[in-house]
Formats: structure tokens, C-alpha cells, sequence
């Protein structure tokens, strides 16, 4: 029997998909699944480039420096296609994106889309500010940093709420992005898995994991309280089941995109990243 190590990123929206398999509520024939849950994005990303585990959660922007590693699960990029969770740029002072190019921005790593969004569309700033994690990255607001690229957005906008801290938004990556990408959906992270596995294992998974994604889309008040736990044991903080209900509603339409549009939002995005020297170029879209 194969045995495929798989990391679901602790994210609300990222992770549902996961809970059915995790709790084996859904079970792929001939494969043995081990979990280890990654607790950051940039955990993540720095975890498929050493090829620690053989399914994960990186940032979309992460792809081309893994490529002839991992393949794509096509119907499971999250894809924002209408500004739900558009990634705003806050602060804590009035500020214009001018002023960006003088000032400390916070991101959550060095490899994330979101940085690399700032990147192509925005480019310049005085410092970057590294913080892993979202309460984390709210808290250096003001204080270690001036701007927050704000990615986990209902999760940090009631966080923000909740510690009394008013914010001002000066523009968010989804209004920036239409403007160079036109309708193309702005790819933001992607299940991969290990070609090391071999292209039919990988189908069997993926397969698995849709099911699974299924599953939790139907029973969303059975996943939320498993949600709950695997993020208050990964983040030491109790989250409220509303925010999850909502983060993960927000997720759905996201993961849900038509692959064609998948397809032409991540064809966009690695051509323009490529383009500007910010990206390596993508030689395979290697999707399953």
C-alpha cells in the first residue's frame, strides 16, 4: 500500500477540503494517508521545495520553483473571481498608493502570492516586514509596519475588529489585478501533489480529495467544529465558528472555479511574472 504524506495548510478555507479524509470519512482504495497539518503559508511553501510532504497547500506563486516536482490539482486553485477576498491593502493612517513606495509592508513570506501580487502591481516600498502569522501580522500593524497586504481577510478584518484597531483601506490586489488581467480569476494558493507518486497515484488522491471537498460542502456544520479544533491546536487561539462558517463560505467560491478559468488565470499570472523578471517562467502547467 503507498503512503502519501499530506499537509493541509491550517487555514479555515484551505483545510475543509481535507477534514472527510482527515476524520476518514472518505478513503481512497490502496492508499494509507498521513497528515501532518502545516500551520503557515510560508511553513508551506518552504516544505514542497524540500519536498517534505507529497500533498500541500502552497501559494500559486510558489508553482514555478516546483514544477517538475508536484502536479496541479486543477478543481482545487483558489481562485479569486469577484473581490470577496480580494487581498486589501490596510493601514492604520490615511495613505495613498503613492505612498506605499516609503513605507514598511507586511506579507506573510517571501514566497506567497501575495507578496508577489505587491510585487507585480505595485512594486516598490521602503522595508518588507516577514510576520508568518495572521494575528501575528495584526499586531505589527503600525508598530513593525505601516501597510498589511491583508490575505485571510474575514479572519483579520474581525480580528482587527475585535482588538479595537481601525484601519484604512487604500486599495486591495483584486481591483489592481483587473486592471493589467482584464476577467482572468487571480490565482491565489493550489493543492499539489508529488510526481514522485507517479501520475496514476496522483489521480487516485485527487479523486479522494474530491470527494472529501464534497463531502465537507454538504455537511458544513459537521466540518466547522473539526475546522475549529485543528486550528485553535495549530494557531493557540480560539476562532469563532462564525468566522470559519464565513471564511469557508468564501473559500467555496473560490475553489469552485470553472477549470477553463482556472486555467486562464494562472496562464496570466505566470506570464505576466515572468514577464517582469519577478517569477521564473512556467514551462509545464502540469494540471490533473
Amino acid at each position: 500500500m503507498v503512503t502519501i504524506k499530506v499537509g493541509p495548510l491550517a487555514d479555515s478555507g484551505d483545510l475543509y477540503p481535507f477534514i472527510p479524509l482527515i476524520e476518514g470519512k472518505v478513503k481512497p482504495e490502496g492508499i494509507n494517508l498521513e497528515f501532518e497539518v502545516i500551520t503557515t503559508v510560508q511553513d508551506t511553501n518552504e516544505k514542497v521545495l524540500k519536498k517534505d510532504v507529497d500533498v500541500a497547500v502552497p501559494s500559486a506563486a510558489m508553482y514555478p520553483y516546483i514544477q517538475q516536482d508536484y502536479y496541479v490539482i486543477g478543481e482545487a486553485v483558489a481562485s479569486a473571481i469577484d473581490g470577496i477576498t480580494g487581498m486589501p491593502i490596510l493601514s492604520t493612517s490615511p495613505l495613498t498608493l503613492e505612498d506605499l513606495k516609503n513605507s514598511r509592508v507586511i506579507v506573510h513570506g517571501h514566497n506567497t502570492t501575495a507578496y508577489t501580487l505587491y510585487k507585480l502591481l505595485i512594486g516598490k516600498y521602503r522595508k518588507l516586514v516577514i510576520i508568518k502569522k495572521v494575528l501575528d501580522e495584526i499586531k505589527g500593524l503600525g508598530k513593525e509596519g505601516d501597510v498589511l497586504v491583508a490575505v485571510h481577510e474575514l479572519k483579520m478584518m474581525y480580528a482587527l475588529e475585535k482588538l479595537g484597531i481601525k484601519v484604512h483601506r487604500i486599495a486591495s490586489m483584486w481591483e489592481l489585478w483587473k486592471q493589467v488581467a482584464g476577467n482572468a480569476p487571480m490565482p491565489m494558493g493550489m493543492v499539489v501533489v508529488n510526481k514522485d507518486l507517479g501520475k496514476d497515484i496522483a489521480i487516485k488522491f485527487k479523486e479522494a480529495y474530491l470527494k472529501s471537498k464534497a463531502y465537507a460542502e454538504k455537511h458544513l456544520d459537521e466540518i466547522i467544529k473539526k475546522d475549529a479544533e485543528i486550528m485553535r491546536e495549530a494557531h493557540n487561539e480560539n476562532i469563532e465558528e462564525e468566522i470559519i462558517r464565513k471564511t469557508i463560505w468564501a473559500d467555496i467560491q473560490e475553489y469552485n472555479v470553472p477549470l477553463a478559468d482556472v486555467k486562464r488565470g494562472l496562464e496570466t499570472f505566470y506570464k505576466l511574472t515572468a514577464e517582469r523578471g519577478i517569477l521564473p517562467k512556467v514551462i509545464n502547467l502540469d494540471i490533473i
